[in-house]
């Protein structure tokens, strides 16, 4: 059965590629906010980067088969699906220069017996320096295209993205950060020989942001590990990966200091898809109601009956409130999509944001920030909120909400018509 689903790499057919060194050009304000809408695009692929050299780094992309259009509009008469794949490199410490630029595309023919297509991509990058990836991702056939972004950090001799972890059931490098109890994986650094890793493991614990308008009291949620334990990179014991939560792998044990390793996360099989009562349950505390359908049980029947409570209250009837379940959820699953980054991306500044106020009519990015606005109107400053990227030793997709730049939130007002069974959106 793997060998069925095991994709082909493909080797990159390039019919046209550019170089952009020296290029004064910059990253320029435009509205993106359909990087996050899911309803945008049918491409929906999976990006991660590796430092594969100290001059290089490699970013792997996985692209669904169901993604993509296949016809026989092409001279060889077969079903291909046709791709291309621009990328654009952004120096974030030069005042975000365009660095680097390239353009590949790609033919897939139609393989029933693979699930997925995976391309390699190298990127020229230095040690000392970190970037803005911007990469956008087409179907030619489709007319159709998705744009991803991803910073790659090489400000430190050993970075979380020097380490490559490879699905050893496949032999392929990871796309994300994620494992569950049936994972296998190995682990290598580009340049460094590492014999083992001191492995911290926290257990899923972590606080959920208060409302918009009040301090951010999130903080210390890694100050004492659960557990550690030494890990021998040629002898990994898998079973004492299977519980849920952070597991850090450190590269020196002699200091508490979390400074030079990478982390992998289990947040259970199902992830991102929102399926168990607890997984119901648990963002409700945005709504203000958690503890109304904070049940606990060993089949999860009774929190199920909970939740289904809470939201036929609100509605008043059953076909409204499957409605509000099914925008709610959806809204959590995405959040899970796009903002994860040491906890699940509901529990996340911009999960908050995305789940209760919905897409934004406009979103902007520059370097380490991102600015989303709501004004469907285009009348008035609207509802802005800016996050900002926050370096960590676990993620390199963690954004913190900067709270003091807030003048207005309207989530008292938000959260009102979500109570009141109404679903909150702002985009037309």
């Amino acid at each position: 059965m793997i060998n069925q689903l095991k994709h082909w790499i493909i080797i990159l057919i390039s019919v046209f590629m550019f170089s952009c060194k020296g290029s004064q050009k910059t990253m320029t304000p435009r509205n993106l906010e359909r990087i996050y809408n899911p309803a945008s695009s049918t491409l929906h692929p999976e990006i991660k980067v590796y430092n594969i050299s100290d001059s290089t780094s490699l970013f792997v992309e996985r692209i669904y088969c169901k993604d993509l259009l296949y016809n026989q509009a092409n001279v060889e008469n077969k079903l291909l699906a046709r791709v291309k794949v621009i990328y654009n490199l952004y120096d974030i410490n030069n005042k975000q220069n365009l660095v680097d630029s390239a353009t590949n595309t790609f033919n897939f023919e139609k393989n029933t017996n693979i699930l997925y297509h995976t391309l390699e991509i190298p990127v020229k990058t230095s040690i000392g320096n970190s970037y803005i990836l911007e990469v956008i991702t087409s179907d030619i056939n489709r007319n159709n295209n998705q744009y991803s972004f991803r910073i790659i950090d090489r400000l430190n001799h050993i970075n979380p993205q020097d380490f490559m972890v490879t699905n050893t059931l496949n032999n392929e490098l990871l796309t994300n950060s994620l494992i569950n109890e049936k994972a296998q994986f190995s682990i290598k650094h580009y340049k460094e020989d590492f014999d083992f890793f001191t492995i911290y493991y926290y257990s899923y614990n972590f606080k959920t942001p208060d409302p918009p308008y009040m301090n951010d009291s999130v903080y210390g949620e890694f100050e004492l590990a659960d557990t550690n334990w030494i890990c021998y990179v040629d002898s990994i014991h898998y079973s004492d990966f299977q519980e849920e939560g952070v597991y850090y792998f450190k590269t020196k044990n002699a200091t508490l200091e979390l400074s030079e390793g990478f982390a992998l996360f289990n947040f259970g099989e199902g992830f991102p898809v929102v399926r168990t009562p607890d997984d119901l349950a648990k963002p409700l505390k945005y709504l203000g109601a958690i503890d109304s359908v904070q049940v606990s049980d060993s089949t999860g029947k009774l929190t199920k009956l909970a939740v289904d409570k809470f939201w036929l209250d609100k509605a008043n009837n059953l076909d409204k409130a499957k409605e509000l379940l099914k925008v709610y959820y959806n809204r959590v699953m995405f959040a899970n999509m796009y903002f994860t980054s040491y906890k699940e991306g509901w529990q996340t500044d911009r999960g908050m944001i995305y789940i209760i106020y919905g897409l934004p009519d406009y979103l902007f990015k520059s370097g380490e920030e991102e600015r989303w606005i709501y004004n469907p109107v285009g009348v008035g400053p609207g509802i802005s909120f800016t996050f900002k990227f926050m370096r960590n030793p676990f993620s390199l997709n963690h954004y913190k909400l900067d709270r003091e730049k807030l003048k207005t939130t309207g989530w008292d007002e938000a959260i009102k018509l979500w109570n009141s069974g109404e679903i909150l959106y702002f985009q037309n």
